[in-house]
This record gives structure tokens, sequence and C-alpha cells, in this order.
């Protein structure tokens, strides 16, 4: 599926396979088993406890944020915004991610549209929130720092993993609004029900993030690393910040909540209407691919008949975000899009001309 030019529709990519996992792990760091061992001895002799709650006051220091806060609906969301012209990009992160994230393609983004990320409620730099976890909610709220932040329509959504869910609620919700998407690595909303090797991965992965708030809260997770690997490859400054939020108690906990709201948000997306023939790219992990998962990426690519899709040789679901190699292959996806676009633009048609 990796192709050498930069486009190619769906059924046109060049017969090249995915490399798929044979051992589905939830994070790359739990299998550094000295690691988490060596974790374990503050933690039980309760020096963990302690030691977490110095360094996340320090992290909060350290860590101010980028961008500004905005009030929704009496929660606190960060917003970072940058670029100018449209139409205007919107970032939407998946489960368990942060503004941070986008280190390589916002300000890639920047240099030829608008674009814009920010923090769902209890995660990075957002206040936290008690509402039930739903699709809806998210979209709604997402709408509202658009709106507070005086970011016009129409936009482009750029969805990674659960956060292409999202981006197709607000789609739903909002469409005249939405004038092109981005899916990458996209969650499909079957895809659980439809590959049995997602399922198993996806059951361990939820049933792990039960238990890590209390791990977070103990100190283990800092102490372990357990999710550095999220941000890997991320610029300093940015993989510093995602570093420091992976290990806080609150950010973990909306993370499981997320989680356990995944059937919730699944069926309303299968509720879901498309909004059309958008200009539509999906980018798809080339490597750590499990069974079923390129036939659901295709699917999703079939949304739109304009609609690109390739899949990045070397990248795996994290990676495609985080390295920069990856990272600048998805600003050249949305690129395409913001242009397909404005071509598509009345003001931008050619006129007949008349004998």
């Amino acid at each position: 599926m990796h192709i050498a030019a930069p486009f190619q529709a769906p059924g046109d990519e060049p017969d090249h396979p995915y490399e798929y996992r044979i051992h589905h792990r939830f994070s790359p760091e739990v299998n550094r088993k000295s690691r988490l061992l060596a974790a374990i001895i503050p933690c039980v002799a309760g020096i963990g406890c302690m030691y977490q709650a110095i360094a996340t006051l320090r992290d909060k220091r350290n860590h101010p944020p980028p961008g500004r806060l905005v009030d929704i609906d009496g929660c606190r969301l960060h917003v970072q915004t940058a670029g100018s012209g449209g139409p205007s990009v919107v970032l939407e992160t998946g489960l368990g991610g942060m503004s941070s994230a986008w280190g390589w393609v916002q300000p890639e983004t920047a240099k030829f549209s608008s674009v814009v990320s920010y923090d769902r409620a209890g995660l990075g730099w957002s206040g936290p929130d008690k509402a039930p976890k739903t699709a809806a909610l998210a979209a709604r709220r997402l709408h509202g720092v658009l709106l507070r932040s005086s970011v016009p329509p129409p936009y482009v959504l750029v969805g990674h993993s659960m956060g292409g869910l999202f981006i197709r609620a607000f789609a739903d919700l909002y469409p005249n609004e939405v004038a092109g998407m981005v899916l990458l690595d996209a969650a499909h909303p079957d895809q659980h029900l439809r590959s049995a090797a997602i399922h198993t991965h996806m059951s361990s992965g939820f049933r792990f993030l039960k238990a890590v708030p209390l791990l977070a809260r103990l100190g283990y997770v800092r102490l372990a690393g357990l999710f550095n690997a999220w941000a890997e490859g991320l610029p300093p400054r940015q993989a510093a910040e995602a570093e420091a939020f992976l290990s806080t108690y609150r950010h973990l906990k909306t993370t499981r909540d997320e989680s356990l709201a995944w059937n919730t948000i699944c069926a309303e997306v299968r509720a879901a209407k498309w909004p059309g023939d958008i200009p539509l790219a999906v980018v798809t992990a080339g490597r750590a691919v499990l069974p079923g998962h390129p036939e659901l990426q295709r699917e999703l690519a079939a949304l739109s008949s304009d609609s690109v899709h390739f899949a990045v040789k070397g990248a795996d679901h994290v990676s495609l975000v985080t390295r920069r190699e990856h990272a600048l292959l998805v600003v050249e996806a949305i690129r395409h899009v913001v242009e397909r676009v404005n071509a598509l633009r009345p003001e931008n048609k050619q006129l007949p001309v008349f004998p």
C-alpha cells in the first residue's frame, strides 16, 4: 500500500503488503521488564506517591500552557492557533492524546493555512470535567472552542486514531461547516466487531487502562516511563510536555474514561451522516498493523468519491504523527485536502467563456 507518488486514489495503490505485528502489546514500554521491576520497589515503599506529587508540581511549573484557555460551558479548554488563510485546519488527537502530539504537524501546516489544536476536557492543560464522555459532547465543545477563538469555517478536520470518530461526529452536527477531512490511521466504528485481532488488542489495552490511574498516583507510571513511547520522536519541548502529562493522574483517568465510552462513541458514529463527497485523505500506518485493519481503512477511504488513500511505510499507529519523517507526509495529505477545498470554492471556479 505504500506509494512513491504523494497521492493515489483508492484501488490504485501499488501492491505493497502491510507489515503485521505478531504480538499485540498496548505499549512498547510494557515489555521493558527490568525498568518496570525497578519501579515497583519505591512504589511499594510509599516513596512513589511523594515523588509523584513533587514531580507533578515541578512539571506544572516547567510546562506552562503554550496556548490560551477558553471557557466552554464551564469547562476550561486549552487551544493553540497558528498560521493564516483558509480553510481552517482543525487537529483532533486520539485516545490519551493532547495538543503537543502535533509538534511537527501544526507548525508545518501553519505555513499554508490557519491551523488549530486543542486538548479535550481532562487532557493536557484543559480543565477536568465530570460529564460522561460522548462524541457529540466532544464535538459541541470543539465547536465552542473554534467560535471563541475566532476560527471561521469552512473547516478541514484532521483526526488521528479515536480522533477520527470525534471529527465524524462533528461533521454530522455541523455539516455545512466541514469542507474536507483527513483520517490518520483512524478508528473504524466496527473494527472491534469485525477483526478478532483488533478486538483482542483493544480488550487487553482497555483492561490495562483501568488500573493506570491508580498506578499513576503511586508514581509507578512516571518511574517506569510507561507511556514515554507515545511521545518518542516529537520535538524536544513537545516530547517533554507529553511525557509529563502521560504520567499524571488526571490525564490518565480521562484516557481511561474515554476508553470506557468506546461502545457509546462508536454507536454515535454509526448513526452519524457523512457530509457528502467532500475531499478526503486517509493515511494509514504501514507497520505493526493488525489483521483486518487495511480493509477497514479502505472502507474509510470509500466514504467519499473525492478521496486519496496511502500507507506510510515504516510508520506505526503512534509514529505516524510523532516522528518527523512520517508527520511530514501527514502534512502533505492535509495540504492536498486544503488545495482541493480551495479549488472547489465557487469563487475559484473558472467562468465559461462565450464567443
